[in-house]
């Protein structure tokens, strides 16, 4: 079994994203859902963490203890046959600090430390052991893992957008995007646009995985600006246009393009902007659908929730500040 730890940064949003990756990755057996860790059948763990915005980390599952008794706990994981190569170290994950905040994690990583040590014989290395062992405390569970990934935290912080060639305040961070990104299931070789692209942050998360691109923007100054960014990541080869349009022209560009029809859209259009110079943001969040493949996905944020005439698979509210919630709409188009 695979054991998956998801960000605490919002309640539904990471599960979400779990799921989309799960789906594009073909697993399709059940995910057991315990608050912040989910558990799955053989899946690919360090794959889906890589690809993530929202999942922190992977185990391999070794032993599920199902209540909060530690000496149980201790007991039952004496009979297990630790064999593995190199050094090691135990970490504690409470997740559920409620009904946990009174254990002591250095206790737990002392004691299964050394169960570890006398079965298999192997040496602690505290700062860089080859092998990380994780106790999860839950609820009503402890479970004992060994790592397989943990997320890249360093990207996401390294990559902020005031921090590229060209930045532009409001934009979404990129751990968002990239989770935007997998809500909308895109594959290596997808044809991902963003009519409203920006400084291009969905662009470049889409472009990292493989997928082709199209941008569109109003503003001379973000579709050139969109250009020097994804210059920066090295994405060039992956354009297949990015233009200064307004975005209710846009099936007459895809005809410039010789493209049909997108397999995903994943946009953050301007609001409380005025519609006169941004033109009539929500009927082109209508039309937009409509060069969209059967199957493929439309997914966007607005201050507002869109009903659209989709199948509407996901609503996520994100708090920016007081006066503003971006609603992350996920549809899918039958």
């Amino acid at each position: 079994m695979i054991g998956y730890k998801l960000s605490g940064e919002h309640e539904s949003l990471p599960y979400a994203e779990l799921k989309a990756l799960l789906e594009l990755f073909n697993y399709n057996s059940d995910i057991k859902r315990y608050g912040r860790y989910c558990i799955t059948e053989k899946s690919p763990g360090r794959e889906i963490v890589n690809r993530a915005g929202y999942i922190d980390e992977s185990h391999k599952i070794i032993y599920i203890h199902n209540n909060l008794n530690l000496e149980e706990f201790y007991n039952s994981i004496k009979d297990i046959d630790f064999n593995f190569t190199g050094t090691f170290a135990v970490r504690t994950l409470k997740l559920d600090k409620e009904y946990t905040k009174d254990i002591k994690s250095l206790d737990i990583e002392r004691k299964v430390g050394g169960i570890i040590k006398e079965k298999s014989n192997n040496k602690v290395n505290l700062s860089k052991p080859d092998n990380l062992f994780k106790v999860i405390l839950l609820k009503d569970k402890i479970i004992l893992g060994k790592l397989i990934n943990e997320r890249d935290r360093e990207y996401f912080k390294k990559n902020r957008p005031h921090l590229r060639k060209f930045f532009h305040p409001g934009c979404i961070l990129p751990k968002l995007a990239r989770a935007m990104v997998n809500l909308a299931r895109v594959k290596e070789g997808d044809i991902v646009l963003d009519p409203f692209c920006g400084t291009g942050g969905f662009l470049i998360e889409a472009g990292l995985i493989g997928a082709k691109l199209i941008g569109t923007d109003i503003d001379w100054r973000m579709a050139s600006g969109t250009l020097l960014n994804l210059e920066e990541y090295n994405l060039n080869n992956q354009i297949l246009g990015i233009k200064k349009l307004d975005a209710k022209n846009i099936k007459d560009y895809l005809r410039e393009l010789n493209i049909d029809k997108v397999n995903a859209i994943i946009t953050d259009p301007p609001y409380g902007i005025s519609t006169a110079k941004k033109g009539e943001i929500e009927n082109i969040l209508y039309e937009l659908p409509e060069v969209i493949k059967k199957g493929g996905y439309f997914v966007f944020a607005y201050n507002k929730f869109v009903e659209l005439d989709l199948e509407l698979e996901g609503l996520f509210k994100i708090y920016i500040h007081k006066n503003l919630i971006r609603h992350v709409h996920v549809y899918k188009v039958l």
